[in-house]
């Protein structure tokens, strides 16, 4: 995935990460890394730490739904509760808490009192429901469901940058939330009018990560760069300038802007990753390699990240640390098994190819759909000097038409090379 991709939408996944996404109550980020890390291959504990964490992700956000629809409710406002509860239906994992949510979906709306004359009129008014009725007193609740709003956003945002969100003015708060139901246009409209006694680091952060989303990077940047003036400590504001800047092609200048947030003790693990990534848009492989070493000594263990390493470190022939790398990587299972980017890596090496067979004819009763895994064991027989198996197989594999057009080019060369 590349550098815009993982900023502003997106990117891997690592259990650390679910870990964090949990305990500082960000379940919207939690609950996508459980389904990424699901779909890897996990050891039996981590496949289980994984489940109970995805558990609390859904429960934290369908409590979440759930308190706003009993307030919606309690306001008279029952198609906007029936919204909320039907998400957090979707959302509970838990029996205790989806009882809850049946309880108050089962219940009985309640008819709002009337208190006036003019308001008897409209209740007894045949085009007047009682939603009709509510709404000419909605203000409240449309403030409380936008609290709701931001209240769900919030739970992606480090919890010291949240609590400062919520403290923010309306005008601020109508900005965020525009933002983040994507009306740039409004939203744009709405930051220009804040206060400029609001327009603090948060401000900045924002406006310019919607000019980055946009494509506008010259007018993201200054405003980027506006938030660090700010706060030089402000990480958001960092990992977003970072990809702007690259857009602008001017690697030293990239270079040096990561050094500088280096030398003033910004996240070394994300400097570093950035300093690899960098590197390789260059193909300067060798920094590329070093940075990598120091990016996973600093704690940098997003296993997309890893992938990257491995293959940097493969590439200037450090097969014995790529092979380390790799190690690192989850694996499904017990008894000494390998994960697939490793079983990959050995393959490439005519290494371990008893354990890697395995591996691969796991992945083939587990993944049936994809040819990958059939074109590896067929790689694998062969390596191993099956050659009819082998042949079998890649006959087999080398026409289907779900293969990746590289894995289809790998595999016809392969037969090729079989058959001259």
């Amino acid at each position: 995935m590349g550098l815009f991709g993982k900023m502003f939408g997106g990117g891997g996944s690592s259990l650390e990460g679910l870990r964090k996404a949990v305990a500082q109550q960000r379940f919207v980020d939690a609950r996508i890394f459980a389904e990424e890390l699901i779909s890897q291959s996990l050891s039996e504990e981590d496949a289980a730490e994984v489940e109970q964490l995805r558990i609390a992700a859904g429960d934290g956000l369908a409590e979440l739904n759930l308190e706003e629809a009993l307030g919606l409710q309690r306001g008279g406002l029952f198609e906007q509760a029936a919204d909320h509860l039907h998400l957090a239906e979707e959302q509970v994992c838990s029996p205790d808490l989806r009882g809850r949510i049946e309880e108050a979906i089962a219940a009985e709306p309640l008819v709002p009192e009337i208190s006036s004359a003019e308001e008897q009129r409209l209740a007894a008014c045949d085009s007047c429901s009682p939603r009709t009725h509510q709404l000419l007193n909605a203000e409240d609740a449309v403030i409380g469901d936008s609290d709701s709003q931001m209240e769900l956003i919030l739970t992606s945002y480090p919890v010291d940058l949240a609590e400062r969100y919520t403290a923010k003015g309306e005008l601020f708060k109508e900005a965020f939330l525009t933002t983040h139901a994507g009306d740039d246009e409004q939203a744009l409209t709405i930051w220009q009018q804040v206060d400029e006694i609001e327009q603090d680091d948060l401000y900045w952060f924002e406006l310019g990560s919607l000019w980055a989303r946009r494509g506008d990077f010259e007018a993201a940047q200054p405003a980027l760069e506006m938030a660090l003036e700010k706060n030089p400590g402000l990480l958001l504001a960092i990992e977003a300038l970072v990809p702007v800047l690259l857009a602008g092609g001017d690697y030293p200048v990239v270079e040096e802007r990561l050094q500088l947030f280096l030398d003033q003790g910004v996240d070394s693990a994300f400097c570093y990753g950035q300093l690899t990534s960098l590197a390789v848009e260059q193909q300067d492989f060798s920094s590329a390699a070093e940075s990598a070493r120091k990016a996973i000594a600093a704690g940098n263990l997003d296993q997309q990240f890893l992938l990257l390493a491995a293959s940097i470190l493969e590439h200037v022939e450090a097969l014995d640390e790529a092979e380390n790398v790799l190690k690192m990587l989850p694996v499904s299972g017990c008894g000494g098994g390998a994960s697939l980017p490793l079983a990959e890596f050995w393959l490439r090496q005519k290494r371990e190819l008893d354990r890697i067979l395995d591996t691969f004819n796991a992945a083939c009763r587990e993944d049936p759909e994809n040819p990958r895994w059939q074109l590896r064991v067929a790689q694998t027989y062969l390596a191993k000097k099956w050659h009819r198996e082998g042949l079998k197989i890649l006959h087999i594999v080398v026409d289907d038409p779900r293969l990746e057009p590289a894995l289809a080019e790998e595999a016809s060369q392969l037969l090729a090379e079989q058959q001259g």
